[in-house]
């Protein structure tokens, strides 16, 4: 606790510098490409756009509620597995990680019209959606030729060796703390390599001295890198939607959200350079992050025909408030005289960094979709969503003026192709979806395009439905491991299954 109120301080100082928030965090918080809901919207792999009638379908096109025919409410168990083919330098790695969780959960209320008039009925609903799980993990390991030791002496060069020597009567934690409220985070960065023997200064015995060299020496470093990162991401919807001459429904969601994410990575080396005095680095970091955001969402759902219907919905953008904390810490093993020596850094502070808004995107979405009478249906929706609009604020000071320009410069208009379809056997129902999701970024080495399918069964005994879904996705995307010095990327190939099952009644 007395860390916590020590770090607290940092805020009031108004000096630490956040490098935690990154490009790439954002796209985390606000892409959306991830299929999530009831069995029955992932099954048609969420073309729901002109059909309502379904909890998760009503978060998409908020006109969709008035499509019930009667009071209904639902909830959704899943299970989810992920897995991550890695490639770094040419060597090959695995990871993977699975979970249960719940998905969905909400009901809606429908009220018909007891007179004769243009509205025919309306519908009042609450949902909660998971729209992100968070839970992951992801490993490289491969030889390289640039050592972590670069990553330190970037943050450090420029700074005098005096901010990271440690004073009689001070600690460790002391002097972290203290770089970290009155200089910035990449002085921490500094103090950590230095006080780890990963950096030394070229003239230690100069308290002006601003120029480093690296321990680690030059040649081949066997690197590993592991990120595992765990939490969800959720959306609770209030709906209101009326329908009007039995043609048209209109609708509008009040978007409640949260963040819940937890990311740790682990860096480790070892060298067996002729040069080199220290042969092993371990570099350990953990973000949390929490947030609370809004958005709101109009929709509207037209019966062109008996069998023939078109929708169209705007999603406005996510306005979050995020606050994140950071924890370090190193450990290395060096040659001292002969003796192989460990050092163990470990500041025992949570770096507790100002509250940050993040504005995601909004989106435009069309969709048409075809009702066979009682016998099945075909569905399209085509979202189109602005990821350069992205963009980081803060009350404090513009940390982010790096970050808004890369977005400028690197992110692109994504579009969203989903297609879905049913087809019924009395009670059972058959299911299949495909989506296409462009990639946020100009250049699709960072990121590839998304394809996924899904498939689904639903039977219904009138009062109560019982849906089953499977869906898979597959993207490609590089990992860069450090913001600076070790920039080099790894490739992944990421595939996503998930099996829900709903359980749904009317009344």
């Amino acid at each position: 606790m007395k860390n916590y109120i020590l770090t607290l301080s940092a805020l009031f100082a108004g000096a630490l510098f956040c490098a935690a928030q990154t490009v790439n965090d954002g796209l985390i918080y606000g892409q959306n490409d991830n299929l999530y809901g009831t069995s029955r919207y992932r099954a048609l792999s969420g073309a729901f756009g002109a059909l309502g009638g379904d909890l998760t379908a009503v978060g998409q096109n908020p006109a969709g509620s008035a499509i019930f025919a009667n009071h209904y409410a639902s909830f959704t168990l899943g299970y989810n597995k992920k897995n991550n083919d890695g490639n770094y330098f040419g060597s090959n790695t695995t990871a993977d990680e699975s979970d249960i969780n719940f998905n969905q959960f909400g009901g809606v209320l429908v009220f018909n019209s007891v007179q004769d008039n243009l509205l025919n009925k309306f519908a009042i609903g609450l949902n909660y959606d998971t729209t992100r799980q968070y839970d992951d993990n992801t490993f490289l390991r491969g030889v390289g030729d640039t050592s972590i030791s670069q990553y330190f002496l970037n943050n450090a060069n420029g700074f005098t060796v005096d901010n990271f020597q440690v004073r009689n009567g001070e600690t460790i934690t002391d002097l972290y703390q203290f770089l970290g409220e009155q200089v910035g985070f990449d002085a921490q960065q500094g103090f950590l390599g230095y006080e780890a023997f990963v950096i030394d200064a070229v003239d230690d015995a100069n308290p002006n001295n601003t120029q480093y060299v690296s321990n680690t020496g030059t040649g081949a470093f066997t690197q590993a890198y592991q990120v595992e990162t765990a939490g969800s991401q959720g959306k609770t919807s209030v709906n209101i939607a009326g329908q009007f001459a039995e043609k048209w429904s209109f609708g509008l969601n009040l978007n409640s959200h949260f963040i819940d994410y937890a990311r740790f990575t682990s860096f480790q080396e070892a060298n067996s350079n002729a040069d080199a005095t220290t042969t092993d680095v371990r570099f350990d970091n953990r973000l949390d992050v929490e947030g609370a955001g809004f958005s709101f969402q109009l929709g509207a759902i037209g019966n062109l025909t008996e069998s023939l219907r078109i929708g169209a919905t705007y999603e406005s953008p996510t306005w979050y408030s995020i606050d994140e904390t950071l924890t370090q810490d190193i450990s290395t093993t060096r040659i001292e005289n002969g003796n192989f020596e460990n050092a163990f850094v470990r500041p025992n502070i949570i770096n507790i960094y100002p509250s940050y808004e993040l504005r995601t995107p909004g989106s435009l979405t069309g969709s048409i979709a075809y009702i066979f009478g009682t016998s099945g249906l075909i569905s399209f929706d085509y979202s189109t969503r602005d990821y350069s609009q992205l963009q980081f604020e803060t009350g404090i000071d513009d940390n982010f003026t790096n970050n808004n320009l890369f977005i400028n410069e690197n992110l692109q208009r994504a579009n969203t192709i989903r297609i879905g379809g049913e087809y019924r056997i009395e009670r059972l129902t058959l299911r299949g979806g495909y989506r296409s999701v462009e990639s946020p970024y100009e250049d699709k080495s960072i990121m590839d395009d998304l394809n996924g399918f899904s498939l689904g069964l639903g039977y219904n005994w009138g009062n109560t439905t019982l849906d089953v879904s499977y869906d898979y996705s597959e993207r490609n995307y590089s990992q860069q491991l450090f913001d600076t010095g070790l920039t080099t990327r790894g490739n992944i190939n990421n595939d996503t299954s998930n099996v829900m099952v709903s359980l749904g009644f009317n009344f």
